[in-house]
């Protein structure tokens, strides 16, 4: 009999849809074939997955306006088709197209254009060039020639040896000596060189700077106290915003997911965010209800390792 019904859903499906309010009401239809083939009523189905009576409605009315964002809704229709053992993976990719689509899709920036082998030998010449012009200055710096003052003993000679006291008649050298100020001979003296040595280290020694190597932390998702259906972000190069997707899983009461990630901060989309309890590195740091300040529904929520 299940089989019948199944064949009955799968060719009640229209080649194309119109709209994406016949869409919904399409997936509605299935919903419904496949919970009565099961005899089951809906309060069977939402004590088995905990979900809202009106969200099961919803579902199945095909009027997605009492559902949260479409992020959520599609969370919900994925539990309720694999408990109904329905596949809708044909109807939930409609959903993700542009054509049936309410919300902004996600955009993430184009990867960056890596730069051409001509630049790059280009760029390449250029550093050789600038390291061998700082090795040839700074080998002319390490070999300054001494700068010297020093006179040589022919100079000397020059400008004294050769100035002979001339004999002068006495009353002429008496009026002179009443005239001018006594003159101080100078004496032939050797001379003396002084030396400046240039040649003095200036560098310092170099400091290195030890990196360390990043962190990975564990963190630890448990849906403690309900079913969870959860995506899991890394937080973008400046952390204010995530970055890209690292799970998304539905996890019944009991279960827990695991990711290990050297970021500080993660960002979270959560439903049912009351039954959650996080541990990082083996200590819990979120407990059940206090994520968000008790919210049940987190969107771009930003989760650190203080959750601060």
């Amino acid at each position: 009999m299940d089989e019948i019904a199944q064949q009955d859903i799968e060719s009640s499906a229209p080649g194309e849809f119109t709209s994406r309010q016949q869409l919904l009401m399409q997936i509605g239809g299935k919903l419904i074939a496949a919970r009565e083939a099961r005899r089951e009523k809906i309060d069977q189905a939402m004590a088995r997955l905990k979900l809202h009576k009106v969200h099961i409605q919803a579902l199945e009315s095909g009027n997605w306006d009492m559902l949260p964002d479409q992020i959520y809704a599609i969370g919900f229709l994925r539990q309720y088709a694999a408990y109904l053992e329905l596949d809708l993976s044909k109807e939930i990719g409609l959903l993700s197209d542009a054509q049936y689509q309410l919300t902004k899709p996600l955009t993430f920036p184009d990867p960056p254009v890596s730069p051409s082998k001509k630049w790059a030998w280009v760029a390449g010449i250029g550093f050789v060039l600038l390291f061998i012009i700082f090795n040839i200055i700074s080998n002319n710096s390490d070999h300054v020639e001494p700068i010297t003052t020093a006179t040589t003993d022919q100079e000397a000679s020059i400008n004294y040896g050769e100035q002979q006291p001339v004999a002068e008649p006495a009353e002429q050298a008496a009026a002179t000596a009443d005239d001018s100020p006594d003159t101080a001979t100078r004496p032939n003296m050797p001379a003396h060189k002084v030396v400046v040595d240039l040649n003095e280290s200036t560098d310092a020694p170099a400091q290195e700077v030890a990196t360390a190597a990043p962190v990975d932390h564990e963190y630890k998702f448990e849906a403690a106290t309900g079913a969870v259906w959860m995506q899991v972000y890394s937080a973008n190069a400046s952390g204010s915003a995530k970055g890209k997707l690292l799970k998304e899983v539905l996890l019944q009461e009991g279960q827990y997911a695991t990711i290990r990630d050297s970021s500080a901060s993660l960002w979270i989309n959560c439903g049912n965010a009351l039954a959650l309890r996080i541990h990082v590195d083996g200590k819990t740091v979120a407990d059940t209800g206090t994520l968000g300040n008790g919210k049940k529904i987190l969107r771009d929520y930003r989760f650190s390792l203080n959750n601060d």
